[in-house]
């Protein structure tokens, strides 16, 4: 009987021991299913991210095709490469990137993000032009097109291609030359003087790269930075050191820089041809001999038969310098009576050896037809806004002017409110047009 009840528990020691090793293969069994599954993506897409939001885990993607955005969650299990197929993690994502994304769509959950290999980035674009009407972009020295579903970023939300100004930085993402994405990288504020009166008619100087007219009441787009800003006059001027925040008016005062005496430098032209036709501030000017000009910047103009009309800026900063200029061959140009608000080339005279030392230029993207119309340019929105065309004031809204075709900076302020600029193309057509820009926001100030 004791033989019989010890092999009854050792059978059912034996049985239970027999059902625990069945459950612990079966649950892992499922585990491995369940897996399989969820990395089973039932969706494929190529598309742009738009944003990426850690806190919360998840990336908002435009797509090329339909420019629809959607958002996915991601999680520890995603799969993230770069162009090299190298993993990396989410941060080493970047708002304006093409990607190929795997995910479920009834979780919205991504389970790839591979950046795109044949998507070539090009950073720090400040030299370009586009052409809305065309869906085209000149940069680098060539031509693209621009997607359908192109996505614009900046400051991590989309905005509109007439957003972008001549004063911004660039990301450009293209495939086959046709872009897919731009990131303003650098963007741009604006600069106001006051006290100015004095200086009217003479010359600002931001950095290197911008010289424009100081006129009444100017608002001047420029990229965010810092800067040394040269205000010049009749030979009286001088300089202030300025920050320039994204999208923030940063205020000079330029009352205490008129001195108290003249100051003039003399200038030695050594101009190639020979016998070239030399304009000083609209003035033709014998250069035989030394040039004497007052301090500042000062506006020249070259013409000669078979050679291309010269414009450029110079600058005056001592008492003698050598200025050598060599003109290229062409068809010359009328174009002294231009305003000259841009340049193809600007030189400083501050150096002491015989050849320039370039500062800079106006990017030609800002440059204005010299035509006259009799045809008007009307905005009738946002009203009660100060309007600006080329940081030139106009008035306030609703109100026109002269419609002259080319690319323009239009920027709106007023008072409480954030001011907004945008790239205008404006077309030669003998007809008047018209534009409805946005409501100001308000600045929370």
């Amino acid at each position: 009987m004791k033989k019989a009840r010890m092999f009854f528990l050792i059978s059912m020691l034996l049985f239970l021991v027999g059902c625990s090793d069945t459950k612990e293969t079966v649950f892992p069994t499922e585990d491995t299913k369940e897996i399989y599954e969820l990395e089973k993506a039932d969706s494929l897409d190529y598309a742009v991210i738009v944003k990426i939001n850690e806190r919360d885990r998840k990336i908002t993607f435009k797509n090329i095709s339909s420019g629809r955005n959607y958002t996915l969650s991601y999680d520890g299990t995603t799969s993230m490469k770069n162009r090299y197929d190298e993993e990396i993690v989410v941060g080493q994502l970047m708002e304006g990137d093409l990607v190929e994304v795997t995910f479920l769509k009834n979780k919205k959950l991504a389970r790839k993000v591979l950046i795109d290999k044949k998507c070539t980035i090009t950073e720090e674009v400040t030299d370009f032009t586009i052409n809305k009407a065309a869906s085209t972009m000149f940069y680098n020295g060539e031509q693209y097109e621009l997607s359908g579903s192109l996505a614009i970023l900046s400051d991590k939300e989309e905005i509109q291609l007439m957003d972008i100004t001549e004063a911004d930085t660039l990301r450009v993402h293209a495939v086959d030359h046709t872009v897919h994405s731009i990131v303003i990288d650098k963007g741009h504020g604006y600069i106001r003087l006051v006290n100015d009166e004095y200086f009217i008619g003479g010359f600002i100087e931001v950095g290197q790269d911008i010289i424009k007219p100081v006129t009444e009441g100017m608002l001047l787009p420029v990229p965010e930075g810092s800067y040394t800003v040269l205000i010049t006059n009749k030979g009286y001027g001088g300089e202030k050191q300025v920050e320039v925040k994204r999208n923030k008016e940063t205020v000079i005062d330029v009352g205490d820089l008129k001195g108290d005496e003249v100051k003039t430098g003399k200038i030695l032209f050594l101009i190639t041809p020979e016998g070239a036709v030399l304009s000083i501030d609209g003035k033709e000017t014998d250069y035989s001999q030394p040039v004497e000009l007052e301090y500042g910047i000062h506006r020249i103009v070259l013409k000669a038969e078979g050679y291309a009309t010269l414009t450029k800026y110079i600058k005056v900063g001592q008492e003698l310098a050598n200025l050598e200029i060599t003109m290229e061959t062409g068809e010359s140009t009328d174009s002294e009576d231009d305003e000259g608000d841009s340049t193809d080339d600007s030189d400083s005279t501050n150096g002491n050896t015989n050849t320039t030392t370039g500062t800079g230029s106006v990017s030609s993207n800002s440059a204005v037809s010299a035509s006259h119309s009799k045809y008007s340019v009307y905005v009738d929105a946002p009203e009660g806004a100060e309007l600006y065309l080329d940081g030139v004031y106009v008035g306030v809204v609703p109100l026109s002017f002269t419609k002259e075709s080319g690319t323009h900076t239009i920027t709106l302020r007023k008072s409480g409110y954030q001011t907004r600029s945008y790239s205008l193309q404006i077309d030669n057509e003998e007809k008047d047009v018209t534009y409805s820009f946005s409501a100001l926001e308000p600045s929370g100030q």
